[in-house]
């Protein structure tokens, strides 16, 4: 047996399918298929067993793969640990996050990479239940997700750390009457007129809220942030949002928006922090990215 055959049968487990893991691995299927007949031939059992959900490892098999994966992991932290002695840390931080919250997070990023230079970081923007679906899928190593619209079983083969709860504000422009606000209520926010990010948080809350106090005249939705911030701006509209998505921005910086806390109203919080794959080797790499968000993050609290 060798490590070949090890990452070809953890690879089958973690997709249940040997053709998606011989397309992930870049091998032929006809090569993982004869590798895992040597590799079941040495041991002398059926690693997996085929069923009309996939390829399923079998009872023995199991334990066997548990096995497997922590030799995997050992392996990659024997050649980290000589990335560490060199200072050169290399490999690649697939990194998801919403998209109104990436500038947020530009000088940690911006610092990371001119630190380690070596590492490929991709980073792409979604919602949180499409960055839960990539993690479990391994399209991605790390993701900044809000963890209160989830259902339990969605997550319960990822590791979770809340970083903060973000208030739940309501922005008008400085001309609007409620400007000078400490706080708003619903009812205070019946009568206005309202423009929605069109994601699935947003629109959920909207509905949320509507089901609660009325219906309310909202004007346009869109996905696009910057509309939704300019009309806001111009005093044609207001619009309730996540505080942290509207952290430094210039139109809330330069006073041309003003943010209210809404009170009276649950939830006023939405709890945010990060995630990733629990079974999954965690990298150097992404562990030292991990930090530079942190990092930043508590900045915000």
């Amino acid at each position: 047996m060798n490590i070949e055959q090890f990452e070809h049968a953890a690879a089958i487990a973690k997709t249940g399918s040997i053709s998606i893991a011989a397309e992930q691995l870049h091998v032929s299927q006809a090569g993982i298929s004869k590798s895992l007949a040597k590799f079941e031939e040495e041991l002398g059992i059926k690693l997996f067993k085929r069923s009309r959900l996939g390829t399923e490892p079998t009872d023995r098999g199991k334990i066997i793969l548990r096995k497997i994966d922590e030799i995997l992991t050992l392996i990659e932290e024997i050649k980290e640990e000589s990335q560490i002695q060199s200072a050169l840390i290399e490999g690649e931080v697939r990194f998801s996050i919403g998209p109104n919250i990436v500038a947020i997070l530009s000088q940690s990023i911006i610092s990371f990479k001119r630190d380690h230079p070596n590492v490929r970081l991709a980073i792409t923007g979604k919602n949180s239940e499409a960055i839960v679906q990539d993690l479990r899928e391994d399209r991605t190593d790390l993701g900044l997700i809000y963890f209160d619209r989830h259902r339990q079983e969605d997550l319960k083969d990822l590791t979770l750390h809340k970083m903060l709860d973000s208030r739940i504000i309501v922005y008008v422009g400085k001309r609007s009457p409620l400007a000078g606000r400490v706080s708003v209520t619903p009812g205070d926010l019946l009568d206005q007129t309202f423009v929605n990010a069109d994601n699935n948080y947003s629109n959920w809350f909207m509905q949320d809220f509507i089901g609660k106090y009325g219906p309310v005249n909202i004007i346009f939705t869109s996905n696009n942030v910057d509309i939704l911030k300019r009309t806001i701006a111009e005093n044609v509209a207001i619009g309730i949002f996540i505080e942290l998505s509207m952290k430094n921005d210039p139109l809330v910086t330069g006073g041309d928006i003003v943010g209210i806390p809404l009170v009276d109203h649950e939830p006023n919080t939405v709890p945010l922090g990060w995630a990733r794959l629990t079974n999954k080797h965690f990298s150097i790499a992404q562990r030292e990215f991990l930090k530079y968000l942190i990092r930043e993050y508590d900045n915000f609290k």
